[in-house]
């Protein structure tokens, strides 16, 4: 299958995308000959030929030896040259913020995470300058070789109020500026900054770096509480770059002809990260159920998280057991309904629920075949995030690099 498209948007020129296309292929397949880079992307080899010599001009792209020859001249191979310079993806996400040092091949040279701030958003950007300096400083890599910056953030994004609402209420739901944000990087590290949303970018992540280059329909779910579309092969972002939300605003309900029962159902809402494991494993144990959960968490029910839960589970304790699969089912049914509605190849799912695991995942999968139509469930590929924690940084270095390969 053709290579079709990873950037379609209507600013890019002929030359932009065809830089994006072809560089993409290069950094996923090479080393690699230019009559097979011809044939994935459908460029004619000449043209192939001449962007491929500038991007060896340029250093981005070196030669690597020579193919086996079936008749004539042996073909030359060439390579991302992953040395070109480095790239730096962070997420402020809800819970941690990371930072992830890359080579321009998307490589981790050095990783840090520490705990996100609580307040508001201007303050978890502060703190993401500075572990960004840090993580420089650490890894040793040279100034003068960061090429790029990208940020992926939790938050809904309004592209054209220039803003990203916090919407844990814990903290506030504050509202800060992405704007802002792209600025005091670009400020601070002299280097170009791409912003996005952190379900977006760990989708763009799991289909640059994971997956098939025919998996062209992709949903990303970070855990229930958001997710991340890729259409055609394309990022979607929505029309204000805040698509994929998968919650409604519950708590706007005057004057609306709504039954009660809405407010009783998580299908409109999120139980939070842990799809509320944590909550109900508690709930269970102060009330004297039988578990391995009490012996593990010191016979003190607020010590119990969610990995705890998923660690009883895999030891096959049966309170553990029917909370994961319980969550598994509730999260099951979003994952159908929108399996339903978009008819993608795969559904990755991340957030924090690939620690649990087949348990989990056989969960999910079992309500998407039995609920969604059979021509749909007969495609579709439900797998466990095989980028973890590391999927919003790394998506934020693919979103950069694309920026990048785009002005080579």
């Amino acid at each position: 299958m053709a290579y079709r498209s990873l950037y379609k948007s209507d600013h890019l020129t002929d030359r932009e995308r065809k830089n994006i296309i072809l560089l993409d292929v290069i950094r996923r397949n090479g080393p690699i000959a230019k009559t097979d880079i011809s044939r994935i992307t459908q460029f004619n080899i000449v043209t192939v030929s001449n962007y491929v010599e500038h991007y060896i001009d340029q250093k981005l792209v070196v030669e690597k030896g020579l193919d086996i020859s079936s008749g004539g001249r042996r073909p030359e191979l060439v390579e991302l040259n992953g040395e070109w310079g480095n790239l730096i993806g962070v997420e402020i996400g809800p819970v941690n913020l990371v930072a992830i040092i890359s080579d321009m091949s998307a490589k981790v040279i050095h990783k840090l995470k520490i705990k996100r701030p609580m307040g508001h958003m201007e303050v978890a950007i502060a703190e993401a300058v500075k572990l960004v300096r840090r993580a420089i400083e650490e890894s040793k890599i040279s100034p003068e070789k960061l090429k790029g910056v990208g940020l992926g953030i939790s938050g809904v994004i309004d592209r054209g109020a220039g803003t990203i609402r916090d919407t844990d209420i814990m903290r506030g739901k504050t509202v800060g500026s992405f704007a802002t944000a792209k600025g005091i990087l670009e400020k601070e590290f002299r280097v170009p900054v791409s912003v996005g949303n952190d379900a977006s970018l760990a989708a763009l992540a799991e289909k640059k770096l994971s997956l098939r280059i025919d998996d062209e329909n992709v949903l990303f779910f970070y855990s229930d509480v958001g997710s991340g579309i890729i259409a055609n092969n394309d990022l979607f972002w929505g029309s204000s770059w805040s698509a994929g939300e998968i919650q409604l605003n519950l708590d706007n309900l005057e004057g609306l002809a709504i039954e009660p029962w809405v407010h009783k159902t998580d299908f409109f809402r999120s139980e939070g990260l842990d799809l509320g494991i944590a909550r109900r494993a508690k709930e269970a144990i102060k009330k004297d159920a039988q578990s391995k959960l009490s012996e593990m968490a010191a016979k003190d029910p607020e010590k119990i998280d969610a990995a705890l839960v998923y660690e009883a589970a895999n030891r096959g304790d049966l309170l553990a057991t029917s909370i994961v699969e319980e969550a598994g089912a509730r999260m099951g049914l979003k994952v159908a309904y929108l399996t339903n509605f978009f008819n993608p190849e795969v559904v990755v799912l991340g957030g924090g629920v690939e620690r649990g695991g087949d348990l989990m995942l056989s969960t999910v999968r079992r309500i998407v075949k039995q609920l969604v139509m059979e021509e749909t469930a007969g495609i579709v590929k439900i797998i466990m995030s095989r980028l973890g924690e590391d999927a919003v940084a790394l998506g934020a270095i693919c979103l950069v690099t694309q920026e990048l390969f785009a002005e080579i």
